[in-house]
């Protein structure tokens, strides 16, 4: 073995395990798992080992597969996600990612990379390939086509699956939705989708959502469903996700994140004047998340100084209530996300870097609300089997050694919103980090020069 990881307490989602024991890696792979009562043979194991690590009692889990972040090779953004525990992440969310998936790789594989990506074309840049820039706009017949054939081409490249961000491209019309999203179900590739947005007192984004799947009978993830409901709406959205999960209505899958405040784009949609303001938003409750104002609450002049001169620059707006967490992860099979994004050091939203620890912390240690096996689970198992990685999110002989240690009793997050702490600040408690059978964190501490993640293969949905 090249590991022997002893001392541990062994907490598996898929097998319900929790015993002290062993666990020992040899190359990406699981060699075996040990319980505490093999007693001599641990001494045998530890002297046929390699290297021997010593948790110390911590937890030793599968890492954690993030499957909502736009970390799309950023550097920063794959090290804080790391140092949560995170060793796979799907990428290119929100319609965003990339279109020329060959290039996308050539840049991963050049530079090397600390954690493993599932990379996702965007529908929004596949706009843009095909020379539509006007996100208020329908595409027409010949740019629909290219878009297609794009999709065609980057599924065949090797793309893990495809995204929407319909928020942000309101002009695409149901029809062009369905076309593209036929071509990813053709393929067997998984969707993801950001919500068109929604009057404040209804669900009909998530309706038309729900119909993609049984239209295309693909398999869809619902990102960030905190973000798009709030209150008695979120109430009214996980009542019908349950009920359509409930009578088998198709392969839907959701996330959610931590934190009732999402951060994105100040020229977005949403923050346009008639859009903000008619919908009752308050400027009290809006910080500047990157750029010259960056943990600055708006007044007026800066919003719209922002919207003008700083487009690109991130916001973070509070729209949520503190009950909004429990209700989203009340529905069994609420995934965790943590919708990280590239933003300047000392900027952005925490959650690039706390998101993992918060919610053991909020979930599990203070509220009781999820028993751990069933936090690890929605941490790890659930999004495997979302992903189609059937090697990942347990600890069984032959799976991936993507591992985690845990220091429970410190576990927690550091970050904080900028204007009040820190964002970058890494958690406490995240002991041990191995990807594909490599240690990349040791006593808390990244080792220089390592990056073990790979380009995920893409995994034909059944």
């Amino acid at each position: 073995m090249d590991y022997l990881i002893v001392n541990a307490r062994l907490v598996d989602p898929e097998s319900g395990m929790d015993v002290r024991g062993a666990l020992g890696i040899a190359g990406d792979k699981i060699a075996g798992v040990y319980p505490e009562g093999l007693g001599a043979a641990s001494g045998l194991l530890a002297a046929g080992a390699a290297r021997v690590v010593d948790a110390a009692g911590g937890l030793l889990t599968p890492g954690f597969i993030d499957v909502h972040s736009h970390t799309d090779n950023d550097r920063r953004c794959g090290e804080k996600l790391l140092a949560q525990g995170v060793t796979t992440t799907l990428s290119g969310n929100c319609g965003m990612g990339p279109v020329d998936f060959p290039a996308f790789r050539a840049e991963f594989e050049r530079a090397g990379y600390p954690i493993n990506q599932a990379e996702q074309i965007g529908h929004t840049n596949l706009r843009r390939a095909a020379g539509h820039e006007d996100i208020f706009t329908p595409v027409d017949r010949r740019q629909r086509d290219k878009m297609k054939a794009l999709a065609r081409r980057a599924f065949d490249d090797g793309a893990y699956g495809l995204s929407f961000g319909l928020e942000y491209v309101p002009g695409a019309d149901p029809q062009e939705v369905l076309e593209i999203a036929r071509i990813a179900a053709e393929a067997r590739r998984l969707m993801s989708i950001h919500i068109r947005l929604n009057p404040p007192d209804t669900v009909d984004a998530l309706d038309e959502a729900l119909d993609l799947v049984s239209k295309t009978g693909g398999r869809l993830i619902i990102s960030h469903l905190v973000y798009m409901y709030t209150g008695e709406m979120l109430k009214r959205a996980v009542k019908l996700l349950g009920e359509f999960k409930r009578r088998g209505g198709g392969d839907v899958w959701v996330d959610s994140g931590m934190y009732t405040a999402f951060a994105t784009g100040i020229g977005t949609p949403f923050f346009a004047e008639d859009c903000f303001f008619a919908r009752g938003m308050s400027l009290n409750k809006l910080r500047a998340a990157t750029g010259k104002y960056a943990g600055q609450v708006l007044d007026l002049e800066k919003y719209r100084e922002m919207r003008r001169d700083f487009p690109l620059d991130h916001v973070i707006y509070d729209m949520g209530e503190p009950e909004d967490i429990f209700t989203a992860y009340s529905l069994p099979d609420v995934m965790v996300s943590t919708d990280a994004g590239a933003a300047p050091p000392g900027q952005g939203h925490p959650q690039g870097a706390a998101t993992y620890p918060f919610f053991f912390r909020l979930l599990v240690k203070e509220t009781g609300r999820l028993a751990l096996p069933d936090a690890l689970r929605r941490c790890a198992l659930l999004p495997a089997q979302a992903l189609g990685c059937e090697q990942k999110g347990r600890l069984a002989p032959g799976a991936d050694a993507d591992l985690v240690v845990l220091d429970w009793d410190r576990l927690r997050e550091s970050a904080a919103f900028p204007g009040m702490g820190d964002p970058d600040a890494p958690p406490q408690g995240v002991t041990h980090v191995f990807v594909n059978g490599v240690l990349e964190i040791e006593n808390g501490r990244r080792l220089p020069g390592v990056n073990s993640g790979r380009i995920l293969q893409p995994r034909p949905i059944a």
